[in-house]
């Protein structure tokens, strides 16, 4: 279980006092895109009009600055062995 969180900021602060690791993955949409970050037990989630925005770029480079784990999509466990 994931506990969503609404500000970004809190997210932020929260991981650079955790080791932890982090998985974030961006999903697309007809115009837009949507970003869910997992760090520990927070997660945070947003869904961005435009690509371009500041705050979704600003994200994008925070997990990629701590090397967190680029999530591409979700299965359940177990479908992923046969």
């Amino acid at each position: 279980m994931v506990n969503l969180v609404e500000d970004w900021k809190v997210v932020e602060n929260y991981a650079k006092d955790l080791r932890a690791q982090g998985y974030y993955q961006i999903l697309g949409y007809d115009d837009a895109l949507e970003i869910r970050v997992a760090i520990g037990r927070l997660g945070f989630k947003k869904e961005f009009q435009n690509k371009e925005d500041p705050l979704l770029n600003s994200i994008i480079a925070f997990c990629e600055s701590r090397k967190y784990v680029k999530v591409s999509r979700t299965i359940s466990d177990e479908f992923f062995f046969r």
